[in-house]
């Protein structure tokens, strides 16, 4: 197996919220990026080679095509939103369907790695008990969650070699995050006192390049093959934390009050916002020990690297 640098690397949702970082990373490490792209997108990084992403649906050719003289796969492609109504048919087609078809014409066509960006959603929910392993048995209660998992199940399936390595990543944080951590970057901007110094709930988190070094890792390092890796920074945080380290971030004092969190959560229930409030409010730790045991290392000063994104 073809573990060097200066093979050629297909990736595909490379105009996404991790390709973005990931393509010129692997092209600073020595590899050749080949972007699969759907029609229309822009932003890949200049010079790069663009291919067309077959849909779920296209004959076994489509996926054969894009695989002609590429040594590995990067799919990070994928609806990544977790709240479409009625969206059980597009996640399985697009975030199971489509990357175990790649999978499949990967298996005959590729002699490195492929990569599958999965989440933790496969494994558990938004809120879990505990330290989440990768030994625990996958309990996905979402259909974002379940057609990733059902993904990662056709690939080991398809890929009888093990030339594969499944990531579970816990909620991604780097400069241009969305949902529920750019709208706590916003609350932190503000020059007024914020009622979360008692929220509790511990949650992990990846910084991005953290996340894209871990798949440089697992293309180059035979231990992952056939493994499937939680991603996750060392420490998880709490959401004050993460609010005092983005209002150093932009020289602020902490300003963080107690507010009882019944009352928090009667406000959550009238605004709409209760999904949301459970998630602030509640855990989920997950160990990334497994992946460290095969040489990468975690970020270990999760409130630096949050305060960097205010700054």
């Amino acid at each position: 197996m073809n573990h060097m640098a200066s093979a050629t690397v297909l990736v595909t949702g490379a105009t996404g919220f991790v390709g973005t970082e990931l393509v010129p990373l692997l092209l600073a490490s020595g590899y050749r990026v080949v972007a699969a792209v759907r029609d229309g997108a822009t932003g890949v990084v200049a010079g790069v080679k663009t291919v067309r992403l077959p849909v779920h649906d296209e004959p076994d050719a489509a996926f054969e095509t894009i695989l002609d003289g590429v040594d590995h796969v990067v799919h990070l492609a994928a609806i990544a939103h977790t709240r479409l109504e009625n969206g059980a048919e597009i996640y399985n087609a697009v975030n199971h369907v489509l990357p175990a078809r790649l999978a499949k014409a990967a298996d005959k066509a590729i002699t490195g790695k492929f990569i599958f960006m999965s989440s933790i959603r496969a494994q558990c929910a938004n809120i879990a008990q505990g330290v989440v392993l990768e030994s625990d048995d996958p309990q996905p209660t979402d259909d974002y969650g379940r057609a990733k998992r059902h993904a990662e199940i056709d690939i080991a399936k398809f890929m009888p070699r093990r030339n594969y390595t499944i990531l579970r990543p816990v909620l991604v944080y780097g400069a241009g995050v969305k949902g529920n951590l750019a709208a706590l970057i916003k609350l932190a901007a503000l020059p007024i006192p914020l009622p979360f110094k008692s929220l509790a709930g511990k949650r992990s988190l990846v910084h991005r390049s953290s996340l894209c070094d871990a798949v440089i890792h697992c293309l180059n390092q035979p231990k992952t093959d056939g493994g499937t890796f939680i991603v996750a920074d060392s420490s998880p945080v709490t959401v004050s934390q993460i609010l005092v380290a983005l209002r150093r971030g932009v020289k602020r004092n902490p300003s963080l009050f107690t507010c009882p969190v019944w009352i928090m959560d009667i406000a959550a229930r009238i605004t709409g916002q209760r999904d949301r409030w459970a998630t602030l409010n509640g855990d989920l730790v997950a160990s990334s020990m497994l992946l460290q045991s095969t040489g990468w290392k975690a970020v270990e000063n999760t409130e630096g690297e949050i305060e960097k994104l205010a700054g």
